[in-house]
C-alpha cells in the first residue's frame, strides 16, 4: 500500500498518508485541490487532486476553503482598557531615576523585597554606597520608562 507525504502550502510536510486518509481530508475540506503529494520514498511531488484521479474512484469534490472574515476595526467599547489597578509607567520611571537609591520606585510597584534592598544599602553604608543604589534605580527607572519592565510584582500591566 503506497501511503504519501502531504504539503498544504504552509512549508510543512505531513504524513505519510494512505489514499484513504487523503480522500477523506479533501471531502472535510481540509486540504486544497492544490495541495501536494509525494509518494513514500519518491521525490517527486503532484497536486493532490491529480494522485486522488489515479486509483480509479471518482475525484473528491473538494469544497471551497473559506477565508477568514474581514476586520475592519473594532467598536470603542471591545478596545483593550487598562486593568483599574494599573500602576503608572512614568511614575515608576521617573521615581527610579529620580529616588532609586532609596528604592521608592520599587516599593510604588510592590517590589518591596527589591525596594528594601535598595534602601538597606543606602543606610546601612552611612551613604557610602549609595551610588551603587542610584545607578541601579537610574537603570531601573529607564528600563520602566523604555518598556522593558512593563508589569508590577502581582503581574499587572502598567499604564502609559
Amino acid at each position: 500500500m503506497t501511503r504519501y507525504w502531504l504539503s498544504i502550502g504552509d512549508g510543512k510536510t505531513y504524513g505519510p498518508y494512505t489514499l484513504a486518509d487523503l480522500r477523506a481530508f479533501a471531502t472535510q475540506g481540509k486540504i486544497a485541490s492544490s495541495s501536494m503529494v509525494c509518494p513514500e520514498g519518491g521525490s517527486s511531488w503532484a497536486p493532490v487532486a491529480s494522485v486522488l484521479a489515479e486509483d480509479g474512484v471518482p475525484p473528491p469534490v473538494f469544497p471551497p476553503i473559506a477565508p477568514p472574515p474581514m476586520m475592519t476595526g473594532f467598536p470603542a467599547q471591545a478596545q483593550a482598557q487598562p486593568h483599574p489597578e494599573a500602576k503608572s509607567k512614568i511614575a515608576a520611571g521617573l521615581l527610579g531615576i529620580f529616588l532609586g537609591a532609596l528604592g521608592v520606585h520599587n516599593f510604588y510597584l510592590g517590589k518591596t523585597g527589591l525596594g528594601l534592598a535598595q534602601l538597606l544599602i543606602s543606610i546601612l553604608s552611612c551613604g557610602w554606597l549609595v551610588w551603587v543604589s542610584a545607578i541601579w534605580g537610574l537603570i531601573e527607572g529607564i528600563l520602566i520608562l523604555t518598556g522593558s519592565i512593563r508589569t508590577d510584582a502581582r503581574g499587572i500591566p502598567l499604564r502609559d
